[in-house]
């Protein structure tokens, strides 16, 4: 995969100009609203809030982290708009409020964002979301489950009925919903994708990317690991390189007994159709290095 994210600097003003340059390219279309620079896995919108009057009045607004944009009247990139996540594809925010805010019509390099939804007829109206913004709220829903976890207690040491009944709970929903839990175990030949482990008790349904509803519960969005691995993956410690299916481990791990993960590879189903989404590799392995290079940001401050 080639990022043009890894070139660029979020916050900073580059002018199309300076891009051409930067991605060594003199196609034309850069100079319109959504850009694909060939060579690279990067979608680049160019939004302008206030346009020049010779140009087509899109509704668009930056308001915080999301992105109220009107996509083109023809519809031709919405599919890629849409689809991102899917086919691996980064979009890339460049913003202005009007042509000359910054100097020589430079845009402001607001950094990834997240396709959430969109509505209507040509042009759709579409709602993006900073990928920072998820980022955070990953961090915070693990904060908040922790603290709920610890005011109400995980059971009522005093009556072993309830203490059966919420461990029992607490299983099956570690374990994963059941049909989603047992079509992983078919597909991996009830042994975890990392170890080989076949102690079936202990393996979990692991979604790739976050569970957001039974449409995430589909094979190819997860992964059979043991249950100690599953904690792992899901607290950003170790992810999955798409381009090679090796593990991808944390500096902190690196010590551990869990250092025999470096060298470890993603053992595949059998099937195909079952074999785990690249995008979804991707887009998780994209969360946990934002999240490492956000840790190690905050090390250095101190």
């Amino acid at each position: 995969m080639n990022f043009v994210s890894d070139l660029l600097i979020p916050g900073e003003i580059y002018t199309r100009d300076q891009l051409k340059s930067i991605l060594d390219t003199q196609d034309a279309t850069i100079n319109t609203g959504v850009f694909r620079p060939a060579g690279f896995d990067s979608v680049l919108l160019f939004v302008t809030v206030k346009k020049p009057s010779d140009r087509t009045q899109y509704v668009d607004k930056l308001d915080g982290d999301t992105l109220h944009w009107q996509g083109q009247n023809s519809g031709r990139t919405d599919s890629l708009i849409i689809e991102h996540q899917e086919r691996g594809i980064e979009l890339l925010l460049f913003y202005r409020t009007e042509k000359y805010e910054h100097e020589y019509a430079g845009f402001r390099f607001e950094g990834k964002f997240v396709y959430e939804s969109h509505e209507g007829p040509l042009p759709s109206s579409f709602v993006l979301n900073r990928y920072a913004k998820l980022v955070a709220s990953e961090l915070t829903a693990e904060a908040d489950a922790e603290h709920e976890a610890v005011q109400t207690g995980a059971f009522d040491p005093t009556s072993l009925e309830d203490a059966r009944k919420k461990t029992f709970a607490a299983i099956v929903v570690r374990q994963g919903q059941p049909a989603f839990r047992k079509a992983l175990l078919d597909a991996y030949e009830r042994r975890c994708a990392l170890t080989g482990c076949d102690v079936e008790p202990v393996l979990e349904a692991a979604h790739i990317c976050r569970y957001m509803g039974a449409h995430t519960n589909v094979v190819s969005n997860g992964l059979l690991l043991r249950a100690d691995l599953h904690t792992l993956y899901d607290r950003a410690l170790i992810a999955i390189d798409p381009a090679t299916y090796e593990v991808v481990v944390a500096e902190e791990l690196r010590k551990s007994r869990y250092a025999f993960l470096q060298s470890g590879v993603l053992r595949l189903p059998k099937k195909a159709e079952h074999q785990p989404s690249q995008a979804a590799l991707l887009t998780h392995l994209h969360l946990v290095r934002s999240i490492w290079d956000k840790q190690a940001r905050a090390h250095e401050s101190v």
